[in-house]
């Protein structure tokens, strides 16, 4: 199900066409013809049909080799998982991937041991298709071996669809405006010479903080609601007055 939301703002802009043939004024600078400018916003909404998880593998070990190894091991088991419930590889993109030494510290006795920790980061980004499987997908990461999920973003497959219903509806509502205001001023509106727009992207944000990588332990899939995705296009518009 879809809805528009409509609101518009408008200012006019009268600029006369003075004579510049006794101003000295070069012929370059030429005066703006008069004009109304006004602004026009349309909103298109849809279900969310499809999500986005961010997840990672973070080990840390005394020996980088160690922590590679181990590191390689958990992000593949992670991948597995979700490729055997349908998950296309090529929707599994690495976003990341950091291993920095930090040097051990006793708490206890305040001062540094000589021993070296490696900690490893390798982080994806995972693309579902259906979006009644996010919930399954999220907890066979999570079981394969992943040990944080970052979020889950839902969006639709049909972006652009909305895109333009959203163009379409920020348009007629800046005619309708630019009509109006015209019809006040007792003034003709010519064709548009200027036109410029923009997009304000709203979809449903959540996050789960759902991870925590244990050897011995399986976690459910946990309940998800997408909600709807929205796009949000501005556009600005510049008629002529005839």
């Amino acid at each position: 199900m879809r809805g528009l939301l409509f609101s518009a703002a408008a200012a006019i802009l009268l600029l006369g066409c003075a004579d510049t043939g006794n101003t000295g004024v070069s012929d370059q600078f030429q005066p703006y013809p008069p004009s109304i400018s006004v602004t026009g916003i349309g909103t298109a909404t849809g279900v969310a049909d499809m999500a986005v998880l961010n997840f990672s593998v973070d080990v840390s070990d005394i020996d980088a080799g160690v922590a590679v190894e181990e590191a390689t091991e958990l992000a593949e088991g992670a991948i597995a998982a979700a490729v055997e419930l349908g998950v296309d590889e090529n929707d599994i993109e690495t976003v990341g991937y950091s291993l920095y030494m930090e040097e051990e510290y006793d708490y206890n006795t305040y001062e540094y041991t000589g021993e070296n920790i490696y900690h490893l980061t390798h982080s994806f980004t995972l693309r579902v298709s259906d979006i009644e499987l996010v919930g399954v997908v999220l907890a066979a990461v999570v079981n394969g071996g992943a040990t944080s999920v970052g979020g889950i973003q839902f969006t639709v497959s049909n972006r652009d669809e909305l895109v333009a219903e959203a163009r379409e509806a920020a348009l007629l509502q800046a005619k309708e405006t630019a009509e109006q205001l015209a019809e006040g001023l007792g003034v003709s509106l010519g064709d548009p010479v200027n036109v410029s727009e923009w997009i304000d992207y709203y979809g449903g944000y959540d996050s789960y903080n759902y991870g925590g990588y244990a050897e011995d332990y399986y976690y459910d899939s946990p309940p998800i609601s997408p909600g709807n995705s929205s796009v949000t296009l501005n556009v600005s518009v510049s008629y002529e007055i005839d």
